[in-house]
Order: C-alpha cells, then structure tokens, then sequence
C-alpha cells in the first residue's frame, strides 16, 4: 500500500462514490477526478485533523446540507473570483468571496446569481455595515424559474471564537435576513468572518426554497 493510500485509508472509512462531475473538462479537473474517486466519501461527520487536511493538495471545504451527513469537497477550478468545489457524489457548489451563487446535483439548485448592488459577504467588517441592503436574481432548477429577486439586509452579531480542527480563529458573526415574495421564501445566512479581511471561515447559507441551509467550513483555504 503506497504512502498515499495509507493517508486516504487513515482518513475516510468507507469507498468512493463511483461519478464525478462530468461536466469539469479541464486537464486540472481531471486529475481532481482520480483523486476524488478514490478518497472522498461522506459520513456523519468527517473525523480528520489538521495533519490530515494537510496531506491533500488540495483547498477543501466541509458541508452539511441540513442535518445530513458531513461532506468534504475540495477546490476544482478558479474560474475569475468564483471557486468551485466539487464532491465525490456528483454535487459542486461554487462559491464568490465565501458566498454562495450556485450548487449542482442538489435536490433543487441554485444556478445563477446576478448581483443588482454590491455584495458585502467576503469584504472586511465595515463593507457589512455600509451596504445593509443587498439585491440579487437567482435561477432555480428544477422550477425553471429564472430572474427570482431576493432582497437581503445585514446585522451584526457579536465575536465569536471557532474552533476549525484544532486551530482557534477569532471571527465576527453577521447575520443576513432576506426572502423573496415569488416563492414566499425567508431566511437567514449567517457569517463568520475575520473582521479586518472580511474572509467568511463558515457559514449557514440558504440556496433554494425548499432546501434546508448549507453549512460551509472552510478547512484548508485556497492559497
């Protein structure tokens, strides 16, 4: 068994899903293919160290959908300011400066954002402030709705120190309450952020109407 194999052993208890993302085409998505076939799986809860993060080279994400089991993706492609992380059972989400904009091989998903005012998720604590308000459209499948308007607002929620494996990371909560009239749809996102970067270490994000939140948490951040 080589030393890579031993990692993958130590780290996830059960075999990979069968299906990747087919369609990622680029040669280094490609190579992410093989190395998620062979590693990934999702579990309750995903028992890894920091040690254990490290030993992959890849920038990676945990995720529950709800009060499902914990999942780990890992980044696959930068495409301008997007990131896109992909599973081992079919599903990426991708992510704008720790927001979410779109998911696919979920239930229902999220699949376009566009942004009518500036977006303060990923900016330092005083951007949260200065635009309280934010405006997008979203596109839903399997609705086949496209252009759904979603006003949001923004409040400070106090400091917070989380706990990401093993490492102690002080962080500002900002809660976003919002909705949309067309679906009768309300929620509420919530951040933790470095207040001086604005970097979002985790979340609770809404995506779809019908979906519970995602909780995101940034493992190994991409360099």
């Amino acid at each position: 068994m080589s030393h890579s194999d031993r990692i993958a052993r130590r780290i996830f208890l059960v075999g990979a899903a069968s299906a990747i993302c087919s369609a990622c085409d680029h040669s280094y998505v490609g190579d992410m293919q093989s190395f998620v076939r062979a590693n990934m799986e999702k579990g309750k809860d995903l028992s890894l160290t920091l040690a254990d993060i490290e030993k992959i080279p890849y920038a990676s994400i945990a995720v529950r959908l709800g009060e499902g089991s914990q999942a780990l993706l890992i980044l696959s492609d930068n495409i301008g300011e997007d990131r896109h992380w992909m599973s081992a059972d079919r599903e990426v989400l991708v992510t704008r400066h720790g927001r979410l904009v779109q998911t696919q091989g979920l239930p229902q998903d999220m699949t376009a954002t566009v942004f009518f005012s500036p977006d303060p998720v990923g900016g330092p604590s005083p951007g949260f402030a200065a635009h309280q308000e934010c405006v997008r459209a979203l596109d839903f499948e399997p609705y086949n709705v496209a252009g759904v308007v979603v006003h949001s607002h923004f409040e400070k929620g106090g400091r917070e120190e989380i706990d990401i494996l093993g490492n102690r990371i002080a962080t500002e909560i900002w809660w976003e309450r919002g909705g949309s009239k067309e679906f009768d749809w309300k929620f509420v996102n919530q951040y933790w952020i470095d207040p001086e970067t604005g970097f979002v270490w985790k979340s609770l994000q809404a995506s779809a109407p019908a979906l519970p939140q995602l909780e995101i948490i940034v493992y190994r951040r991409p360099a």
